[in-house]
């Protein structure tokens, strides 16, 4: 019994750690296309004025892009944050001795 609910959790945080990890991504992503497709000067009347830098560059977003990027990039490391908290406890609970073995032959 107590395999399976080891094998479970570990499964459990794999997954989540790689919906965290595509998160963050998808956010990589999101911030080059916001580059490409932006104006790199402000708008007032489209409401794009909240500047974006990436890696340099400047380009101007909506209020609403903004949040909507911000929603993200903050979500997939909470969730990433939330699978290494799992990773920490299936290691405290099911993880190996602190030290391990001695091979070779026993010291006198």
């Amino acid at each position: 019994m107590s395999l399976n609910v080891e094998r479970l959790w570990k499964r459990a945080g794999i997954i989540v750690g790689l919906i965290g990890l595509a998160g963050i991504v998808w956010t990589a992503s999101i911030w080059y296309q916001y580059q490409r497709l932006l104006p790199r000067h402000p708008d007032p009347v489209a409401g794009r004025v909240f500047p974006l830098n990436v890696h340099g560059i400047v380009v101007y977003e909506t209020r609403d892009e903004r949040n909507w990027l911000d929603e993200i990039q903050y979500s997939s490391m909470a969730i990433f944050a939330a699978s290494a908290l799992m990773a920490a406890i299936h290691q405290k609970k099911y993880g190996r001795p602190a030290t391990p073995p001695k091979l070779g032959p026993p010291q006198t």
